[in-house]
């Protein structure tokens, strides 16, 4: 990265007018920390099928670095925030959403961070990456957001 957009996202971030937002070592994370709390979520690729919560054996493992962060953070909550497409009911997605949150709390308590620090939420079809009309199947709305935020700020 030129020094200049260095100097620049410097100068904001200490100004307090912008974010950190960055990518994480491996890339596939869009890691975004505001005072007291990161949010990991992943970049371009997609977590869930359409109409499922499974998650493929290379999501697993990219949900691993996030636990990773979340254990050395002990003094933390988390918060799994599961989405949809706008494919499907508003009533449907907002469980398919749940279960999605759910599946990814899952996978960071199998990886030794504490179930009482997490909230799984799920939010249907609330805040897409991309905007659709409704109907549309969006891959990258099918997404969760890991939010570790400090004790203090939650």
């Amino acid at each position: 990265m030129p020094r200049k957009i260095l100097f620049l996202a410097a100068a904001l971030l200490l100004s307090g007018c912008a974010d950190n937002i960055s990518g994480s070592d491996d890339g596939r994370w869009l890691v975004t920390r505001r005072a007291g709390e990161t949010d990991y979520e992943m970049r371009d690729g997609v977590l869930f099928p359409y109409d499922s919560a499974q998650i493929s054996p290379r999501a697993f493992k990219i949900i691993q670095t996030v636990a990773l962060d979340a254990k050395r953070r002990r003094n933390t909550h988390i918060e799994v925030q599961g989405f949809t497409d706008t494919r499907g009911t508003h009533d449907y997605n907002l469980v398919l959403s749940q279960a999605r949150a759910e599946r990814v709390a899952g996978i960071l308590v199998q990886h030794g961070v504490a179930v009482e620090r997490i909230l799984a939420r799920g939010y249907g079809e609330a805040s897409p990456r991309i905007k659709t009309r409704d109907g549309v199947k969006e891959p990258r709305n099918r997404r969760v957001v890991i939010r570790i935020m400090d004790a203090r700020s939650s």
